[in-house]
Formats: C-alpha cells, sequence, structure tokens
C-alpha cells in the first residue's frame, strides 16, 4: 500500500516538474483552462520568440513580478525556459512563496511543437 502511495505521489511530483511523459501536452491543457503562461527567460531570448500568450518575467525576479501583476497564490501558473533549468527555479521560488499552483513546463523547444500543432 505504501509504496503504491509513493509512486503516485512521484508520479505526480514528475509531472508537476515537467519531467513525465507528455508534459508539454499537460502544460497546453493547462494554460487552454486557464493557466497563466510565462516564459522565464531574458527579455531577449523572449524577443526572439516565445509561446503564444505567455508573458515574459525573467527567472530571478518572478516571485516580485507575479505580485506586481497582483497574481493570486491560489493561480495556475505554468512556466518554460529554454531547457527547464531556470523554469524550474522560478517554480521553486514560486512554491516557496506559497504559489500552490506553479509547474515547470519545460523546454521552449519542445513545447513549440505542441503549441504549434494546437494552432494549425
Amino acid at each position: 500500500m505504501y509504496k503504491f502511495i509513493g509512486a503516485a505521489v512521484m508520479a505526480v511530483m514528475l509531472v508537476a516538474c515537467g519531467k513525465g511523459q507528455d508534459a508539454e501536452k499537460l502544460a497546453f491543457a493547462a494554460v487552454e483552462q486557464g493557466a497563466l503562461l510565462v516564459d522565464v527567460r531574458t527579455a531577449e531570448e523572449f524577443a526572439s520568440g516565445h509561446l503564444p500568450g505567455a508573458i515574459n518575467i525573467p527567472h530571478g525576479e518572478i516571485v516580485e513580478g507575479l505580485a506586481a501583476l497582483q497574481t493570486p497564490k491560489s493561480a495556475r501558473v505554468v512556466l518554460y525556459c529554454r531547457s527547464g533549468n531556470r523554469s524550474g527555479i522560478a517554480t521553486k521560488s514560486l512554491t516557496e512563496a506559497g504559489f500552490s499552483k506553479a509547474m515547470n513546463a519545460g523546454a521552449y523547444p519542445a513545447l513549440k511543437p505542441v503549441w504549434d500543432a494546437a494552432g494549425s
């Protein structure tokens, strides 16, 4: 019984961290259901291309940036960057600040095809 619960918790954690199978599709579904999509790369990276509907808040400014937007701590927030590293750092910062539904969606190059396919 405990092994099952532990495995279930681990599966949820992997998906929430953007490392589960079809994590890109889960991220897209969350955004389609109203989650805030945040690109945590630099302004220059964001300007060179980003997912439709994304806002840009660099990862080191994520807590202050969402506070400035008056984003409730209960809001669903989907974060991504170039590789998933900075969005992981931002997700951790948000979780520590009390944001209970922050999700690391991972890497922009992996997410872009999912968004492109949905737009066609």
